[in-house]
């Protein structure tokens, strides 16, 4: 697998937590919707993480979040501009399919950093016939929001109401239909894609239209 040496442009920070790793793009080619495996330079050691970026951008973002105990996230947020970083990729086939891309409706669903491939999709794909659900603690931490178009955007909060909905990601399906011919991607914790899908199921939506990236 291919591996390059990238430039950090800037650390930007969005919360206590959470970051934006920029870094220079060269000639990186990668589909939206696809990871790479970010390495410590010359070294083994590495985390895989969606890109956040989109195709029209001319460097690469990855959104990460700071793990409590996480010596390489902890790392990548202390990256001083103009330090290098190993990239390995891209990876991943959480793509759109045809359909998504021609105008088929589709529904993005997230939670935490999960939102990274949903960023990347509305970013490079503007025609996109999209809705986007993103499950948070606070509404602050509904990272890049603002490169989704506000009528088709809904901030699910749980620990906080101060967001569109109050509650989990898996309560706010509960409580609206889903047409059996939506096309659903759905990107967050194991629970969240588990119980959802669940859900999605009972809306009589087929297989084929639940398409799933596990973040851990």
């Amino acid at each position: 697998m291919k591996r390059t040496k990238h430039t950090v442009l800037e650390i930007i920070k969005l919360t206590p937590e959470t970051f934006i790793l920029r870094l220079d793009r060269q000639d990186f080619k990668f589909e939206p919707g696809q990871y790479v495996i970010l390495r410590m330079p010359d070294e083994l050691r590495g985390r895989e993480y969606s890109i956040f970026s989109a195709t029209t951008d001319t460097y690469l973002e990855f959104l990460i979040r700071e793990i409590p105990d996480g010596e390489f996230s902890r790392f990548l947020r202390h990256l001083p501009p103009g330090s290098q970083i190993d990239v390995e990729g891209p990876k991943g086939y959480f793509v759109l399919d045809t359909r998504s891309k021609q105008g088929a409706p589709i529904m993005m669903i997230a939670t935490g950093t999960g939102i990274a491939p949903f960023h990347s999709f509305a970013k490079s794909y503007p025609q996109l016939n999209y809705a986007v659900v993103h499950g948070v603690r606070f509404a602050d931490e509904a990272y890049g929001h603002e490169s989704f178009h506000p009528d088709r955007s809904v901030v699910c909060t749980s620990r906080l109401d101060d967001g569109d909905f109050f509650g989990r990601v898996t309560d706010y399906f509960k409580q609206i239909a889903v047409d059996k011919n939506m096309i659903c991607y759905l990107c967050g914790n194991s629970e969240m894609i588990d119980q959802v899908t669940t859900v999605l199921e009972g809306y009589n939506l087929p297989p084929e239209n639940i398409r799933t990236e596990v973040f851990f």
